[in-house]
């Protein structure tokens, strides 16, 4: 049964499906076999449902200075927006962090930016992600 996964989420109407992080570096890697400065200098946009989930904004927050990025940028929906709506619960890193809101972080999508050294450590990583909540027009 190759789709066992699929036929289980369509019956429990869960869409959730991640990319593994071993895949997306086998990918990223063929980029850059390449060529090795594909990402040097580059921004890179990454629409996520989640991107305290997505294995993309790990893998490219925490590759961000072998790629040679500028800069990253992951946004996500707000939970209260998608059709399918399961209990919504926030993470540490979000309820720790002083501009929290328990009311926004079910309206409001997020967005995540890493571009520069936040903790003072020499190093830009995924320790350096910054987020704040996307306001509506």
């Amino acid at each position: 049964m190759a789709n066992t996964n699929l036929a289980n989420a369509k019956t429990a109407k869960n869409d959730e499906f991640y990319t593994q992080y071993p895949d997306i570096q086998k990918e990223i890697n063929a980029y850059l076999d390449y060529d090795p400065n594909v990402f040097r200098g580059k921004t890179v946009l990454l629409p996520c449902d989640d991107p305290e989930w997505s294995n993309f904004t790990k893998f490219f927050a925490q590759n961000f200075e072998l790629l040679g990025l500028k800069k990253l940028i992951s946004t996500s929906y707000a939970p209260e927006s998608k059709k399918y709506k399961m209990p919504y619960q926030p993470t540490l890193f979000e309820t720790e962090q002083p501009h929290f809101n328990a009311d926004k972080s079910k309206t409001h999508g997020k967005i995540f930016v890493l571009e520069r050294d936040v903790t003072g450590d020499n190093r830009i990583n995924i320790e350096d992600l910054q987020w704040q909540y996307l306001e509506s027009l």
